[in-house]
């Protein structure tokens, strides 16, 4: 019997672009679901399966309750996420590139987005039966917000890459418990209208759930002279290529990011592996934590590891036009001509996310020549001090990000460095692998 009914209405607005697709490629590789009025949504089974897959096991089972062969109907209901306010749609490009930056032939690829500043509302309603825990199940609630606002919970492709970060604007709440009075109550509410419900403060929670599952490093640089990462242009009279932009504003991809870190990280795991002695080095695969395709299945291995897209601020853009330089005579090449901009002096924030701890999942023998699967845990120390290690090359100089850097570009200044809010040194990292090593 039904002891209480939840009901949740969350507005939102996206930090980062948001691509979630439709299974169509008609305007490009991946373009952007949409409803009956062409506008963009988010289906609710995008945003339960975002919720599920944070979840531990325990909140899993309260959340998606299994009999061993039945399922049973969630106590859950996830609206879809209805768009009140569209910043815009654009096309974002990508290319892969190899170890040295070299671009992979075929592999170019383009994706539809929803621009940052994009606002949706959806609900959340929970049903509350005789034998269930109505605590345990608003915790769970709050605790996906609280993660939701945090940047721990993300929507769509290329969501540890740097798309789909949200920010709560408002949480409302209504609460039914069972009576009389409480039906006629509840037969007379509108939820789908705000003014029928009351000011939810979710933030009670925060220090329960923040930094639960994910070690926060936030980087703020400023760069030392410019950065050039292109997005191509085709309209007569304006610059051949410009530094990418998101919504107006020059930004840092999170795939910029990851090629650049994950680069230095491998050289390190390398260069270690092979002069230190360690249990904890040596026990340690990169690609579990970056995630790598699955030669065995086919498929591929999700990251441990979110990059978000960092905006830059108060940077200065500069148009150049230049020749192309004939490598061979040192002269400029013929009908070579082009223009770019590129961005000067700003400001900007890396973050990355790093899970606390990962499972490895092994085969082995037991004493009857059996396979069996062993899980091994993995805590993070390792890899975070070698994302350290990386973030004091960026310091020093030694490794720039985006293209030109061999005539100055993509070159940074540290200004702090935070781990979970805490402003320390990376050598505090980098120092606890030693220690422990």
């Amino acid at each position: 019997m039904i002891k209480e009914k939840m009901y949740y209405l969350i507005n939102f607005e996206l930090l980062s672009p948001l691509s979630i697709g439709n299974g169509i490629s008609e305007l490009t590789h991946h373009d952007i679901i949409r409803d009956a009025d062409n506008n963009p949504f988010i289906p609710a089974t995008s945003i339960t399966g975002a919720f599920v897959h944070f979840l531990n096991k325990k909140e899993q089972k309260i959340f998606i309750p299994q009999k061993k062969d039945e399922k049973i109907l969630s106590p859950y209901f996830i609206s879809d996420a209805i768009l009140t306010e569209n910043a815009g749609t654009s096309i974002r490009d990508g290319i892969k590139l190899d170890a040295d930056k070299v671009t992979i032939d075929e592999k170019k690829y383009n994706v539809e987005i929803l621009e940052a500043g994009s606002k949706f509302t959806f609900r959340i309603e929970v049903t509350v039966r005789d034998n269930d825990d109505e605590k345990t199940m608003e915790n769970i609630v709050s605790k996906l917000i609280i993660n939701l606002e945090e940047g721990n919970i993300l929507f769509g492709l290329k969501s540890r890459r740097g798309f789909g970060k949200v920010k709560i604007n408002q949480v409302y709440n209504k609460v039914f418990k069972n009576g009389k009075d409480e039906l006629k109550n509840l037969l007379k509410f509108n939820k789908f209208n705000p003014k029928d419900y009351n000011t939810y403060d979710y933030t009670v929670n925060m220090q329960d759930y923040k930094n639960e599952k994910y070690d926060t490093i936030e980087v703020d640089l400023k760069q030392l002279g410019g950065l050039s990462i292109k997005a191509y242009k085709a309209i007569k009279g304006e610059v051949d290529f410009e530094h990418i932009k998101s919504n107006g504003y020059p930004i840092i991809p999170g795939t910029s990011w990851n090629g650049l870190i994950k680069k230095q990280v491998r050289y390190y795991d390398k260069l270690l592996k092979n002069k230190i002695d360690s249990k904890l080095i040596k026990s340690q695969d990169i690609e579990d934590w970056f995630g790598a395709p699955n030669d065995k299945t086919e498929t591929t291995k999700a990251s441990s590891i979110i990059f978000e897209e960092s905006r830059i601020d108060s940077a200065k853009t500069i148009s150049f036009t230049r020749n192309k330089i004939d490598r061979f005579s040192g002269g400029s090449a013929d009908t070579a001509l082009f223009s770019e901009e590129a961005v000067f002096n700003g400001n900007t924030k890396l973050v990355i996310k790093v899970k606390k701890a990962i499972d490895e999942i092994r085969e082995i023998k037991n004493e009857n020549n059996e396979i069996q699967k062993q899980i091994i845990k993995h805590e993070n120390t390792y890899i975070l001090a070698l994302i350290a290690l990386a973030v004091k090359d960026i310091e020093n100089g030694l490794i720039a990000l985006g293209g030109q850097t061999s005539i100055g570009r993509g070159i940074f200044e540290l200004v702090d460095f935070k781990k979970n809010d805490e402003s320390i040194s990376p050598q505090k990292l980098i120092s606890a692998l030693v220690d422990r090593g």
